[in-house]
């Protein structure tokens, strides 16, 4: 069976527990029900943005020692006390070319539009003059520093980080799935940006559970309507 995850779906506090437990985790809401007697083997792809440019991330780096000292392993199905190796590494790759690496995955881009810095005097602020605030508005609509002989832009030192082509890579992988000889997968996400991609597998025949990162989230019903034989949803449980 092949499990495909979200990495970064997955909230901090279940991501602050480590690589290792959320694995466990999902193995345990799976295995017992959902993993069919005749898998012998579970393989694990951890998608996210692991190359900034051509170099890992520190993330990456991290994880993929912490899967290199733990994976693989075997546990035992709790009903029949049967074996199952399991497998977990980083998706670098795709899984119809898994030779050629994917770079530039997390890339630097510029703040986000539509967001609006509203003017401390107009929501009430009674120190306009001395108002710390004050400087970070100016800034923020001027873009430019407010000393006059600096060169600093507001696209110079606000930015954010963005993950691209993660999302494609696994919902590629989910159709590729879907054409081989892989009859059931699990997808931890609860973006529903991978829907139509298991939309596409399910309608090729491929069982799909499918893992919601989030308590309490589930798919809207018009999008899995008439499937119930083909696809389940399971929950992540948020531990404290």
């Amino acid at each position: 069976m092949d499990v495909l995850v979200d990495y970064y779906n997955l909230s901090p506090r279940q991501r602050r527990k480590g690589v290792v437990h959320v694995i466990d985790q999902i193995i345990a809401e799976i295995v017992p029900e959902y993993v069919s007697v005749s898998e012998r083997r579970i393989d694990i792809r951890l998608y996210g943005g692991w190359y900034e440019q051509r170099m890992q991330t520190s993330d990456a780096q991290t994880i993929s020692a912490t899967l290199i000292e733990h994976f693989p392993t075997v546990i035992r199905r709790p009903h029949d006390r049967t074996h199952i190796v399991v497998n977990a590494e980083l998706a670098y790759s795709l899984k119809c070319d898994p030779e050629r690496h994917l770079w530039y995955t997390l890339r630097p881009k510029a703040a986000p539009r539509g967001i609006e810095f509203v003017d401390p005097a107009a929501v009430g602020c009674r120190h306009v003059d001395v108002c710390p605030l004050r400087p970070g508005y100016d800034f923020f609509v001027d873009g430019r520093c407010p000393e006059h002989d600096c060169q600093i832009t507001s696209r110079l030192v606000i930015r954010r980080r963005e993950q691209k082509l993660v999302d494609a890579m696994l919902a590629a992988d989910v159709f590729y799935c879907s054409r081989s000889d892989v009859r059931q997968i699990a997808v931890v996400s609860s973006d529903d940006d991978i829907l139509p991609a298991i939309i596409t597998a399910m309608q090729c025949g491929l069982y799909v559970v499918h893992v919601h990162t989030k308590e309490r989230h589930t798919t809207r019903g018009s999008y899995v309507r008439g499937k119930g034989h083909e696809y389940v949803q399971l929950n992540l449980r948020e531990e404290v």
